[in-house]
């Protein structure tokens, strides 16, 4: 089995140091199929276990760049290094003699603590990005700095290096890291922690820990080397440094671009034969018959004819050559054949992702979605047959078929998933028993679908440009789009098409999150 290990900071999480939703429901996806995952990072419980609470982890992390182990299943500390006598006595005497002011971690109490001078100027940036951080311990002075069983200094951007690389050795029963910080205002950090931690010790142990037999590592940063070097293969995101991608086995996607849960995906889930969804005008002779096929089934089983019509209908068109009503799994689907299992889904896609968990595992998934984009409507007095009302109306709102995509926000990136959206004309007869007052109560519909109108299929990130509106500039706001897209709920759009990569965030305008377009596959 394959424990697959992220750091996090500029790596796993965006550039704003946040897990993007869309990586916590691929991650969660992984861990619930039986993938190994854990993360090992610079970070300390406190604040790595909440940025990764909404992962599901099922492995052991590593903490404090490999200074302990954390186990979020049982709770333990299977893995904790501190540091000796002779070590925090060398680290007291550095830090007086040099007149250092670093953050010291340590134990107080059986609780993790942060100790620090308060009014040290080299912490302010870093501490500002902390804010809440349950760990923390100011203090007036160096008095206390030193208290509990410590386990790691962090030196920003330090007074004297050479004095803390003169004294911080293995010799010394030290291990040190030093780089530049993933966040502005990219300071220095030089970090101290026991000479049996570190990063590549932390995975070794990781390995034992899980039964793995294989580790598979991502970074961006220099930190990250040892780790690196302790795995059986390594990646880095493309926003690494050249270091770290010169000893990687590859470079992957960058933190912003989902680098870490698309390459995991790609391994884990095999992507099955299939032939590339036709994206020519629908055929208007086979839907035709299609239609009529559907009708005549109808009125032989139920003699009304409401949204199955339209389900029918779209079964016979798409599903012709295939096996109807095969059971995969706890499911059955429409159809399943040489190009895999389509599903003819109109509504609900909730209860549709319970079966995709299980059907995407086994084939490559059609989803055909029908939009009514075309309704003529006929209003009938169902005693008389007399015509009370016609109208013909067209729906240019994409919010419902949104709704539904975010329902399916999992599975959307899945490279053995299709979704084909069939926009329909219909025609749309609803009868009334009250001749003089039209209402509600007591209505009964029909619907018959009259015309393939257009079909939008969704194989990559690219086709969802589909939906972003002409005369949209580069970079845009919600309020923006929402006045170019009209009466599709632009909030809704841009959380799915941030999701499959259609479009990023590139800042801010006053409050404003500015968007831009992804550039095309």
């Amino acid at each position: 089995m394959t424990l697959y290990v992220s750091d996090l900071d500029g790596t796993l999480l965006s550039d704003e140091g946040k897990l993007k939703p869309r990586t916590a429901d691929m991650l969660n996806r992984f861990i619930d199929g039986g993938t190994l995952f854990s993360y090992c990072t610079a970070r300390g419980l406190a604040t790595a276990g909440e940025i990764m609470s909404e992962v599901r982890i099922n492995a052991p992390v590593v903490l404090m760049n490999g200074v302990y182990i954390y186990d979020p299943v049982t709770g333990e500390y299977p893995v904790r290094n501190m540091f000796g006598e002779r070590q925090c006595e060398l680290l007291r005497n550095v830090v007086t003699e040099n007149g250092e002011t670093p953050m010291i971690f340590a134990f107080i109490d059986g609780r993790e603590r942060v100790s620090f001078v308060k009014d040290a100027a080299n912490l302010k940036k870093h501490l500002s990005r902390r804010k809440g951080d349950s760990r923390r311990r100011p203090l007036a002075d160096n008095s206390g700095l030193f208290d509990g069983e410590m386990f790691y200094a962090a030196f920003i951007d330090p007074v004297n290096k050479s004095a803390l690389e003169t004294v911080f050795t293995e010799e010394n029963g030290f291990r040190t890291a030093c780089y530049t910080d993933t966040y502005p205002p990219h300071q220095l950090w030089f970090e101290v922690f026991p000479a049996n931690a570190g990063k590549a010790n932390a995975v070794r142990r990781l390995k034992e820990l899980t039964g793995a037999d294989e580790i598979v590592c991502f970074g961006d940063n220099a930190n990250d080397l040892p780790m690196f070097g302790a795995s059986d293969r390594c990646y880095a995101v493309g926003n690494a440094i050249p270091e770290v991608k010169a000893a990687a086995n590859g470079v992957i996607g960058t933190n912003e671009h989902y680098g870490v849960p698309e390459f995991i995906e790609k391994e884990i889930f095999p992507v099955f034969p299939y032939t590339p969804a036709d994206r020519c005008a629908p055929d208007a002779e086979r839907f035709t018959e299609a239609v009529s096929k559907a009708l005549s089934r109808e009125r032989t089983t139920i003699g009304t004819l409401n949204e199955k019509a339209i389900h029918n209908a779209l079964k016979c068109y798409y599903c012709n050559e295939a096996d109807h009503e095969a059971k995969i799994g706890g499911f059955y689907a429409d159809g399943a054949g040489e190009n895999g299992i389509f599903e003819i889904q109109s509504a609900n896609f909730t209860y549709l992702a319970k079966k995709l968990s299980q059907m995407l595992r086994v084939s490559h998934v059609t989803v055909v979605y029908p939009y009514e984009k075309r309704s003529h409507i006929i209003s009938v007095n169902e005693s008389t047959g007399e015509v009370m009302s016609e109208t013909t109306r067209t729906d240019n709102s994409f919010s419902k078929l949104f709704l539904e995509l975010y329902r399916l926000k999992a599975f959307l990136t899945n490279p053995n998933l299709t979704i084909r959206i069939a926009l329909l004309s219909v025609d749309k007869k609803i009868c009334y028993k009250n001749e003089k007052r039209i209402r509600r109560k007591g209505m009964k519909k029909e619907k018959v679908p009259t015309g393939f109108i257009q079909e939008i299929v969704l194989e990559s990130s690219s086709d969802y440009a589909i939906f972003l509106p002409d005369g949209l500039p580069g970079t845009f706001t919600k309020a923006e789009l929402q006045k170019l897209c009209r009466t599709t709920d632009a909030g809704i759009m841009l959380s799915v098409l941030e999701f499959v990569g259609a479009v990023h965030r590139v800042g801010k305008r006053g409050n404003a999150i500015l968007w831009g377009i992804a550039p095309t596959e």
